[in-house]
């Protein structure tokens, strides 16, 4: 296979975005699509590889996983045995079992698949996850694990038609990427079969080559110009889109077209193959799976320690650390362990098998022990959890409740945990005391009809005076119809009750002195405050109540404390005893509340 330095470059140029990103570096507020550029890369490298070892008869499936192996795990398990120590000194439990299970997952190459799992209002924000960027290593494996058998089959193929089998199963995999993206973003994002268009689209170049031979023997004018178009493109998706940005789906077109035209366009004879191929950026580019790896544990854990957002001097002086540690890894871990000679596949075996059970066997104990909650015993009390299973049966004994006659009001809860939420926040500041209430959490999303909701919940929400939701549950794409339904049913007064998030809670919080809590106030994460602005603005003001607002000062940050020093919500979602009778006394002066008090 020909060496192409340019393509080196190329990943460094796909590296550096995607860890300036995660610095929260604002220039790069679209940094994540370097991601993509390293899908279309991967895809293009490895199918290259495989058909230049089958022209020459050399092509094995153990070697090929064995050099999978040889690239991707010493690095690996060095960065995850290094980040072992640091989340135990100074992770929260709720953390710390996170991590554990990102162990577990990342090890089995499926942290893509267990974020996809987990993600959601019990979710920790990915910013203080050490391992969060393995994900996708988890969908590169994932694909090199079934592509080198299904290219074998597809070579039986006359040529013509193997890149026809490329392109229709890309296509299958870009059009369930854009359906699915509006539906259910978290998988779109994560999952294999919405990005495996991308890594197929590098594919498609080698496999093409035969048959796409004069687009490979451009004109010296047509490769500047196409080059330039693929670097403009990836530029563009770098600097102009943002966390708000729809991905993945029709806008990851942009980044990845723009490296298509970089591999078929950019050779060293343009400007942007020359300056691809520069030194600087071909060894950047040659220790960037190392610089991606050591990146975001630098990060999380810089923010784990911090009561506020880490300064951006230091953040870029974590960047730079970065690439060093990179350089150190790519030297002393990833080239020894490539060598066969120094590392025979014996060894690399027993290794992988011993390291890899270790660090899995630890995510184990981790997830099964709760992070070792009973090692932060100041937590334990402050946030009350001894007593949440109590705590929560106070709304659970409301679940499915028929509605009691002669009260004043009929009072219809429907949500999760957000909504049992709004249930103690409520009856610890003794309201409802009037009012025969009743909860449900049996209420479908996107309702096509109203006869999707079982019979016993229809007839109560047509006797209910109030139907709250206790949290945005519905989507918000389709909560004009699901409203429909409602009130078509018979519901009266509906009332939803904004998202509510606490900043985060971590050793440092937890420490602060108690002359200092009352006056801390947290940042809002960043995806929890868009959520509720689109609510904000598509519910109607007399229906939601915007509870992020209620908390908020004038630079957005709320309270973690109560004034007597103690903890609002345990888990910087739900609420403790004592977060519950500090909120509900402010919902409940809103005017679609006040008659319920």
């Amino acid at each position: 296979m020909q060496v192409r330095r340019e393509i080196d470059g190329l990943r460094a140029a796909a590296v550096m975005p995607v860890v300036c990103f995660h610095a929260g570096l604002p220039p790069f507020r679209g940094g994540f699509v370097g991601v993509d550029v390293f899908f279309v890369v991967s895809g293009y490298l490895i199918t290259s590889i495989i058909l230049a070892e089958c022209e020459a008869g050399s092509f094995s499936l153990m070697g090929f996983y064995e050099r999978r192996a040889r690239r991707i795990l010493p690095a690996l398990f060095a960065v995850m045995l290094a980040c072992v120590p640091f989340s135990w000194l100074w992770m929260m439990p709720e953390e710390y079992k996170s991590f554990g299970q990102s162990l577990v997952a990342t090890t089995a190459f499926s942290n893509n698949v267990l974020l996809w799992l987990t993600s959601g209002y019990f979710s920790l924000a990915n910013e203080f996850k050490p391992l969060v960027h393995t994900w996708s290593l988890g969908v590169e494996e994932q694909f090199y694990l079934v592509f080198p058998v299904f290219l074998l089959g597809l070579l039986r193929l006359p040529p013509n038609w193997r890149g026809c089998g490329l392109m229709l199963i890309g296509a299958g995999s870009f059009a369930l990427s854009v359906w699915l993206g509006p539906r259910d973003p978290i998988a779109s994002f994560f999952l294999l079969p919405t990005r495996l268009w991308e890594l197929l689209l590098g594919a498609c170049v080698p496999v093409c080559r035969t048959a796409l031979d004069p687009i490979f023997r451009p004109s010296a004018a047509t490769a500047q110009v196409g080059s330039l178009c693929g670097l403009f493109l990836i530029a563009y998706a770098v600097l102009q889109f943002d966390a708000g940005t729809p991905y993945p789906g029709v806008y990851t077109l942009v980044p990845t077209l723009g490296t298509l035209l970089i591999l078929l366009y950019g050779t060293p004879e343009t400007y942007v193959g020359h300056l691809l191929a520069h030194r600087w950026l071909v060894g950047l580019g040659l220790i960037s799976y190392s610089v991606y790896l050591w990146h975001q544990p630098l990060f999380a854990f810089a923010r784990l320690v911090s009561l506020d957002e880490p300064h951006p001097t230091l953040m870029l002086a974590l960047v730079a650390a970065s690439v060093v540690l990179g350089a150190v890894s790519w030297r002393f871990i990833e080239q020894p362990f490539r060598d066969r000679r120094r590392v025979v596949s014996a060894r690399l075996t027993a290794a992988a098998v011993i390291t890899g059970g270790a660090l899995a066997s630890m995510g184990l104990v981790l997830h099964v022990n709760g992070g070792f909650l009973r090692s932060w015993p100041e937590y334990v009390i402050a946030a009350g959890r001894d007593l949440n299973a109590a705590y929560n049966d106070a709304a659970f004994a409301y679940k499915d409740r028929p509605f009691e006659d002669g009260k004043h009001h009929k009072v219809l809860v429907l949500g999760n945990s957000f909504a049992r939420d709004f249930i103690n926040a409520a009856l610890a500041n003794g309201y409802f005391s009037d009012s025969a209430l009743s909860y449900s959490d049996d209420v479908p999303m996107c309702l096509h009809s109203a006869d999707q909701i079982a019979l016993g919940l229809r007839k109560r929400i047509q006797q209910a005076d109030y139907v709250i939701f206790g949290s945005p549950t519905i989507a918000l794409s389709c909560w004009r119809t699901d409203f429909a339904h409602l009130q078509a049913l018979g519901a009266k007064s509906l009332i939803v009750i904004g998202t509510k998030n606490f900043g985060r809670n971590n050793n440092a919080i937890v420490r602060l002195p108690a002359k200092q809590r009352f006056g801390y106030r947290a940042r809002v994460l960043e995806e929890v405050w868009l959520d509720n602005k689109e609510f904000a603005a598509a519910l109607p003001s007399h229906i939601f109540i915007d509870v992020l607002a209620l908390l908020a000062d004038e630079n957005g940050r709320v309270p973690v404390f109560t004034e007597d020093g103690r903890f609002i919500s345990p888990d910087t979602k739900h609420l403790t005893r004592d977060g519950a009778l500090f909120l509900g006394k402010l919902l409940f002066e809103q005017p679609p509340l006040q008659s319920l008090k």
